[in-house]
């Protein structure tokens, strides 16, 4: 094989392989690059991060086993990140892929929570940002000091079936959730 051949071979193993690469094998190469600018061997490594040496081993070769707050903790200090992207479709091929920007999602779903604070509104419903409470706060928890005014509202749209829409009362029980 001629040099020319072999350069083009090598080429074309390496989009082969690129093609091939998934989100785990990216973390175990970037594992390994980290410790190869370090000039460490695991057991080094393992050492220096105060972490298992065959927990490094598995987090180079086998690292979509973890728990993703693992993967995360192991590329923590190592110049790598994981990140969302948005990936661009052209003729059913992906062209592209843009790192998401956390300023690109919207204000709602960044910071707004139902009642208690513990979970989002249903992704199905429009949440929008209450400039004056709806009538069920007022009717069932101002009057009697019940709960705090809320900062959120979805309400709930009509179903496909019933052309009248929700009740106020299922309504106000939706939202009081």
């Amino acid at each position: 094989m001629t040099p020319e051949q072999r350069a083009e071979q090598d080429l074309a193993d390496h989009a082969a392989a690129a093609r091939e690469l998934t989100v785990a094998g990216a973390v175990g190469l970037a594992l390994r690059d980290h410790r190869r600018r370090l000039g460490l061997s695991q057991r080094a490594y393992a050492a220096v991060r105060h972490r298992a040496p065959s927990l490094i081993a598995r987090l180079e070769t086998a690292a979509g086993r973890f728990r993703l707050d693992d993967v995360v903790e192991a590329l923590a200090g190592t110049g790598f990140a994981l990140a969302v992207v948005r990936l661009a479709e052209t003729e059913g091929a992906v062209s592209s892929a843009t790192i998401v920007d956390p300023m690109d999602w919207p204000l709602t779903e960044l910071i707004a929570r139902v009642r208690d604070g513990s979970r989002r509104f249903p992704a199905h419903h429009e949440t929008r940002s209450v400039i004056n409470p709806p009538a069920w706060w007022w009717h069932r928890e101002f009057f009697v000091g019940k709960g705090p005014e809320p900062r959120w509202y979805a309400p709930r749209t009509a179903s496909p079936q019933s052309t009248s829409g929700p009740s106020p009362d299922q309504d106000a029980r939706d939202e009081a959730a």
